[in-house]
């Protein structure tokens, strides 16, 4: 192809690693914003050094964004942004704004500053 699938602005980037959703020891999530949407690609290589030097990669290309958008902090204020684990996933059921909607099981994905659900956890 031509042009790339998809383009991820490094501002919004996170990378997690995420073995047993992805069923892969090696496996890593990395998620990013499309049109304010939310997006998730799951990645994993047989190599566990591969899918780790992947991670920090991520991390450093975050970093230096950080340094570049916020000039006068330090490297200690800056660490804690560069990726953000899930505080909580798993499934639960939700309804739609009409009460006449049936529940349906969905996954739900929390981070310190969203509450996500998607249909399944890929």
């Amino acid at each position: 192809a031509k042009e790339p699938k998809a383009i991820m602005k490094i501002e919004h980037l996170n990378a997690t690693f995420q073995p047993a959703k992805i069923g892969n020891p090696h496996g890593l999530q990395i998620t990013y914003l499309k049109d304010n949407s939310t997006r998730n690609i799951f990645v994993y290589h047989e190599d566990g050094k591969e899918i780790v030097d992947w991670f920090n990669a991520i991390r450093a290309a975050r970093f230096h964004y950080l340094q570049v958008a916020f000039p006068g902090a330090s490297d200690s204020d800056l660490v804690p942004k560069l990726s953000r684990n899930y505080l909580k996933e798993g499934y639960m059921e939700k309804t739609g704004p009409k009460q006449t909607e049936g529940f349906k099981k969905r996954w739900f994905t929390m981070d310190d500053r969203r509450l996500m659900y998607f249909k399944d956890p890929l």
